[in-house]
């Protein structure tokens, strides 16, 4: 979402942090369940690798 949310901001700078939650948060919803899996699985290791280090 870090990459989609900065395509957003350079598209319209002025947009509020609010609507571009809002934005991806529908782009979200209209995946379907096997395109969100590489996000799923990213997260999930993200989260491990955040748990060893702290």
């Amino acid at each position: 979402s870090q990459i989609e949310r900065r395509k957003i901001m350079e598209q319209s700078p002025d947009m509020h942090n609010a609507e571009i939650s809002k934005r991806l948060g529908k782009r979200w919803e209209l995946l379907k369940d096997s395109d969100k899996i590489p996000f799923i699985r990213e997260a999930e290791r993200l989260r491990l690798r955040h748990m060893a280090d702290y």
